[in-house]
């Protein structure tokens, strides 16, 4: 039986989604507070299926808040492993198109990655077309040795820049000064699409609010000199989010007058050393292909690579879709 999706579920939402993709565990809490802060004037909207009064299944679907665009709805289908091949996965996928009829979709993107083979062949037999590929990479931060990058750090506190918590920052606009610093480098990243600037107060609730920032590790690159009317002294920053289990980088990035210098492995290393201070443990970050600075830095760190992830879309007011080659994009570059 498929159903809406209620409050009640959040516990066994969880379980599922544990299940199914083990590598990103979440917590009921965790999905409650992902739910609460999302956009309300962006659609959202979830449906479970039920066998024996167990939650088997589930699909969701909304609009993309990050790239808003008029008729684009993503949408993401789990299935517990015990219930496939059983056509719940295509019954689930029936119904979010039902729902979203009335709201006349025009695009529909779905993520998956490379190494679920059965969902794959199942996006191109419905017409899905390959888009974009991004490229996540993880590090162990037990054992690695900073001593290779000691005079980095001296040598940009020569040249007056200084890297700093946010946690450490008494300045009251600290906040506001960061968000219009992350809206500048988001434009910057090459992930083929066109971003949307969320208001503060969205920012505030998806980003700082999370209960998985860490603001201590909120590394912030700080030029003395500098005293932009918008962003003040702060010249780039990296974020680290604590994931169960490990830690994710959610931004890494320098304001264009500044690159070139280290300031960006400098913020990256400082994130590295608090993870190994508080424990260890695992870091993971995603790139988009043009990015091969960020992709060079990261390999020189000793990220490696995993199976890429996947942007499949279908459009159905009779755009034309590129499919995305890796030659193609990188000939742009």
């Amino acid at each position: 039986m498929i159903r809406p999706f209620v409050a009640s579920d959040y516990s066994n939402l969880a379980n599922l989604k544990n299940i199914v993709d083990p590598e990103w565990p979440v917590s009921a809490a965790l999905l409650e507070h992902w739910d609460k802060s999302h956009n309300p004037e962006h659609h959202l909207t979830r449906f479970v299926l039920e066998e024996d009064n167990t939650l088997v299944a589930c699909g969701e679907t909304g609009h993309d808040s990050h790239a808003f665009e008029e008729g684009k709805f993503w949408l993401y289908i789990q299935v517990h492993p015990d219930y496939r091949k059983r056509g719940l996965g295509k019954q689930l996928y029936q119904h979010l198109l039902a729902h979203l009829e009335p709201m006349r979709p025009k695009l529909l993107q779905v993520f998956t990655s490379e190494d679920k083979k059965a969902g794959v062949t199942w996006l191109e037999r419905e017409g899905y077309t390959l888009v974009w590929k991004r490229y996540p990479s993880k590090v162990e931060t037990k054992g690695f040795d900073f001593s290779t990058y000691e005079g980095l750090e001296q040598t940009l506190q020569r040249a007056g820049i200084e890297i700093k918590s946010l946690a450490e920052l008494t300045d009251p606009e600290a906040n506001q000064k960061l968000w219009e610093l992350d809206w500048i480098l988001m434009q910057d990243v090459p992930m083929g699409v066109t971003l949307t600037k969320r208001s503060f107060e969205q920012w505030l609730k998806e980003e700082v609010d999370d209960p998985e920032f860490v603001r201590q590790a909120c590394m912030i690159a700080l030029d003395s000199k500098c005293n932009d009317p918008l962003t003040g002294n702060f010249v780039g920053y990296t974020s680290l989010m604590r994931g169960i289990g490990f830690y994710g980088i959610g931004m890494t990035g320098v304001l264009e007058n500044y690159r070139g210098r280290g300031i960006a492995k400098a913020l990256k290393l400082a994130t590295m050393r608090y993870v190994q201070a508080h424990g260890e443990g695992e870091i993971r970050t995603i790139n988009d292909p043009p990015n091969r600075a960020m992709l060079n830095m990261n390999t020189a760190l000793g990220f490696k690579r995993q199976p890429s992830y996947l942007r499949f879309q279908k459009a159905l007011d009779g755009r034309k879709l590129e499919p995305f080659t890796e030659e193609k994009i990188l000939s742009k570059v």
